[in-house]
């Protein structure tokens, strides 16, 4: 059982109140001698008396950790580095400003606003935030502060602040970059478990605008292959001959996946099909081939979203209720010009 400020105060023979003076410096109005502050604190020593964390943070309602919200999460070990980078970038500001994390990678959704104002965190990271209008109440009404990771900011502005790359212009940059390969027919995939991911989303809106601007094509319903996790869909989907010579995916380890499904099926790449994935970290080097990906500043974007949350817990709020950071795209080995009868000009 663990040892209290009571406890040490009966051992010492003085108030509780001589013993939280002594050893938690409270108490402006209780006086104690050097020598027997000295034996209080030598009798708490042999008594192995350790502070009680918990109460005090509820005392000043201070726990110095922020959380970091993740919902379907993939791996941190699987090979692609997108969450590797998120979490040096949260990590790196938060560790020297001497906050813990906590990741969360769910919450009650039937208490969310509980879950959050439980009084464990100051405030938290979210990664894809969705923009709906209940969450938007939501972040409203959240008794701690928000800062929304890879989520494009609402037409209206929030109680919230949102940080993301410019994925309109990252696709972009990925179409015109096949169509000037000659691509005329190219796809769009995600997984299912990515539906409500505003990212995702908006990247495959980008896409479909971006494809009907640069080759003419008309939006699709069949452009745009929603699979499973590990797109177990595709042989069957590449045996009906659908006709598209690339295909765009919303994220590195899409993309990854992707190209082992491809390779099992007996494809060779990127000859008979060019794939381009999103994030560009040195994952995308590993491949087989090297993969062609939009690249976007993650580390850059979760430590400004990170010191923004911090400024947000000390009440201070930044200018802009949003920053959009700007992206690229990083040519590799996994798209090269279309052959054979699947080119349709």
């Amino acid at each position: 059982m663990a040892v209290t400020i009571r406890d040490v105060a009966k051992a010492a023979g003085v108030s509780t109140a001589a013993v939280s003076k002594v050893l938690h410096g409270r108490g402006d109005s209780v006086r104690v001698s050097d020598t027997r502050a000295n034996q209080i604190r030598e009798i708490a020593e042999q008594m192995h008396y350790r502070p009680n964390a918990l109460a005090r943070n509820l005392r000043t309602q201070r726990t110095h950790t922020v959380g970091l919200i993740f919902e379907n999460f993939g791996s941190f070990a699987a090979g692609p580095l997108y969450y590797m980078h998120l979490l040096e970038g949260v990590g790196s500001v938060l560790f020297k400003n001497h906050y813990r994390l906590t990741i969360l990678p769910e919450l009650l959704h039937d208490d969310i606003l509980g879950s959050l104002g439980d009084g464990q965190l100051e405030g938290v990271v979210w990664c894809k935030l969705t923009r709906d209008a209940e969450t938007l109440q939501l972040i409203h009404d959240c008794p701690i502060p928000i800062v929304a990771l890879n989520a494009p900011a609402p037409a209206e502005p929030t109680d919230a602040v949102f940080v993301a790359c410019d994925n309109a212009s990252g696709i972009r940059l990925a179409v015109e970059h096949l169509a000037k390969l000659g691509h005329r027919k190219i796809a769009f995939a995600h997984e299912v478990q990515e539906l409500t991911s505003p990212d995702c989303l908006e990247r495959r809106d980008a896409f479909q605008a971006s494809a009907k601007e640069l080759m003419g094509q008309e939006p699709n319903p069949a452009d745009v292959l929603a699979w499973d996790w590990h797109l177990p869909e595709f042989a069957d989907w590449w045996k009906s001959d659908p006709g598209y010579t690339a295909i765009i995916c919303w994220s590195e380890r899409t993309a990854g996946t992707l190209i082992n499904r491809a390779t099992e099926a007996g494809l060779k790449l990127p000859e008979d099909l060019s794939i381009v994935g999103f994030d560009s970290t040195a994952y995308c080097e590993t491949t087989t081939p090297r993969l062609t990906s939009v690249s976007q500043p993650i580390s850059e974007m979760a430590r400004y979203a990170t010191n923004t949350l911090l400024n947000l817990i000390q009440g201070k709020r930044p200018e802009n209720f949003s920053l959009t950071f700007p992206c690229g795209l990083d040519v590799r080995d996994s798209t090269t010009r279309p052959s054979g009868p699947r080119n349709s000009e």
